[in-house]
């Protein structure tokens, strides 16, 4: 099971090791359980992707009953959540009674520069061992050894969290110019979903498909780009766009907005 949309990489894994996907659908609070026929679901419960979305704490204890029913596996992928803006976040489905049913994964390509690809996985303890004779096959050697002992060490000694907090400050401040520019400025063409982490804001377009294709072309005449993704739902074709902001100072976050209102004008939008 994989959610719709989501993260293009749950789809080309499956599909490697011979899996088939099934089509979960989402809503505002994220995937919607079912009694799913399936051993596997990929979901991202802290903050949905792309949306955004947050699951409630009803979702993952039926998330959870699920697996525990089908004797399945829960890949929780947490990629982005540590950049919290506001509020509190629930706790993740392996410490809400998933420890024998949840493979937990990160990464630090977020916090540390993207080059560095270190990630990590929390297993249950059956996992444990298979895991470990998989990472042999395939890869017999430590990768990033280097800069895993790096990061041991900017850990151990406090400079990670430090680290973190001045991150987190930054991406605070521009996330909440963002989120308050697009509203202000695009909303009448994007219904922006609500977030209160991570590193880019998500929104679902609310005209058509020429419309919005026609906002893309004049976009990308102006200069800016944005990330997207197509999906179905309530049975109708639905397009989303996403705009991630940690690279861009905050005058050219206005710029970017400036230029996307721009775009929308020349397409025959009105923002």
């Amino acid at each position: 099971m994989v959610e719709t949309p989501s993260y293009g990489g749950f789809r080309r894994a499956v599909r490697a090791a011979g899996g088939r996907c099934i089509d979960a659908p989402i809503d505002g609070e994220g995937i919607i359980p079912a009694a799913w026929d399936a051993r596997v679901l990929f979901v991202t419960p802290t903050r949905q992707f792309p949306t955004g979305a947050v699951l409630s704490l009803e979702r993952r204890q039926r998330l959870l009953e699920w697996a525990d029913a089908k004797g399945a596996v829960i890949i929780e992928d947490d990629y982005d959540s540590e950049f919290r803006h506001r509020g509190k976040s629930l706790e993740p489905l392996r410490v809400l009674g998933g420890e024998e049913r949840v493979v937990y994964v990160g990464s630090f390509t977020k916090s540390l520069l993207p080059p560095t690809r270190l990630g990590y996985a929390v297993l249950p303890p059956p996992l444990v061992e298979p895991f470990t004779r998989a990472q042999a096959l395939f890869e017999p050697f430590p990768v990033n050894l280097l800069e895993q002992k790096a990061l041991a060490a900017f850990m151990a000694g406090g400079a990670y969290e430090r680290h973190l907090r001045r991150m987190k400050r930054s991406y605070g401040r521009k996330f909440h110019l963002l989120s308050e520019l697009v509203k202000r400025e695009l909303g009448s063409l994007v219904d922006w979903t609500e977030s209160d982490a991570g590193l880019h804001l998500f929104g679902w377009w609310r005209g058509g498909e020429a419309e919005y294709r026609a906002f893309r072309s004049a976009g990308e005449a102006e200069g800016v780009r944005w990330s997207e993704t197509e999906a179905e739902l309530g049975g109708q074709r639905r397009f989303g766009l996403y705009l991630n902001f940690p690279h861009l100072t905050e005058e050219q976050i206005r710029e970017g907005v400036r230029r996307m209102v721009r775009g929308g004008e020349r397409s025959g939008q009105r923002s």
